[in-house]
């Protein structure tokens, strides 16, 4: 007899042990239906779409078009924003919060508690960045209300903390600016000052020329141009003032300004349908996997059963 199996062999064997097949293949997803039903939680999910905003778009340079400042953040405050989502910090204010330890059932007496309540989360928590350059936030949990709670919390705690990172580096701007300010303060009235005293000393005096030029005029042609120069350094001085100053006073009104950083385009809904487990969908697996074993398992029985015989 011809060892070697052909689909003809196949069938042959199949229809020889189509009971054990069909017992093994039924009783894989019975078992595979009860234990989904009885074992397996019914899963919500909940989920949210954000975009940052940029921060310098409700500024006073912006909002009397000063400047053309776009609404959303660039690819960067995405980036800076995701990896605040994925913090560590984040995923314990929720851990803590919603006391996530009792809610997975995870005994604190057991071994690593920590890291198995963090993997739960992890597994149930995900922040990705979509193809639209979005962020999306998705919460799976067996509380649906909780689910969508969590993803709330989410959202206005990464919009806190990347605010305040954003403020902290702007007030830091805005010492180096006042610093800069206060040096080109001293040397406006330093330089006002030199100018005052050589309008008196030399009666120095300055007109407006017909092309809108100043015109330096005096008894002493030295004094004339050193108040000249003086007098360029101070034109200067004071327009490098005002532009500091108009700045200055940009990152003050800035900082005054508490709105939200995260353009929330899908909220957070609470679901009224389980997501997972699909049922289904095991149950179909256990029994495709179980009947293909099964006849692998009659092929391999069926041809030890041929060699016994020619030995």
């Amino acid at each position: 007899m011809d060892n070697e199996y052909n689909l003809l062999g196949v069938i042959r064997v199949l229809l020889r042990w189509k009971n054990q097949i069909f017992i093994a293949t039924f009783c894989a997803t019975i078992l595979a239906g009860a234990y989904s039903w009885f074992f397996m939680d019914d899963y919500y999910k909940s989920y949210a779409t954000i975009y940052p905003i940029n921060m310098a778009f409700n500024d006073r340079a912006a909002i009397f078009n000063m400047e053309k400042v776009e609404y959303y953040g660039s690819k960067d405050d995405i980036n800076r924003v995701l990896t605040i989502a994925q913090s560590a910090p984040v995923a314990d204010y929720i851990i803590n919060k919603y006391g996530l330890v009792a809610h997975y059932k995870i005994s604190k007496e057991k071994k690593y508690w920590r890291t198995k309540v963090q993997k739960e989360f992890d597994e149930n928590y995900k922040a990705i960045k979509t193809d639209q350059n979005a962020i999306e936030l998705t919460v799976y949990d067996t509380d649906p209300k909780m689910a969508a709670d969590i993803v709330n919390d989410v959202i206005n705690l990464v919009d806190s903390t990347y605010r305040n990172l954003e403020i902290g580096s702007k007030r830091l701007q805005l010492e180096t600016f006042k610093k800069q300010l206060l040096v080109r303060q001293q040397n406006v009235e330093k330089n006002s000052d030199t100018l005052a005293i050589l309008e008196k000393q030399y009666k120095i005096t300055v007109k407006s020329g017909s092309d809108r030029t100043d015109i330096v005029e005096g008894n002493d042609y030295k004094a004339v141009q050193l108040y000249k120069t003086i007098y360029a350094k101070q034109k200067n001085a004071l327009s490098e003032l005002n532009f500091n100053t108009n700045i200055k006073e940009q990152i003050e009104n800035s900082l005054e300004n508490d709105s939200k950083v995260l353009a929330v385009i899908d909220s957070p809904t609470i679901a009224d349908k389980k997501e997972k487990p699909v049922r289904w969908v095991i149950c179909v697996t256990a029994m495709l996997l179980t009947f293909v074993f099964s006849l692998f398992a009659a092929l391999f029985f069926d041809q030890i059963q041929e060699i016994r015989k020619q030995l």
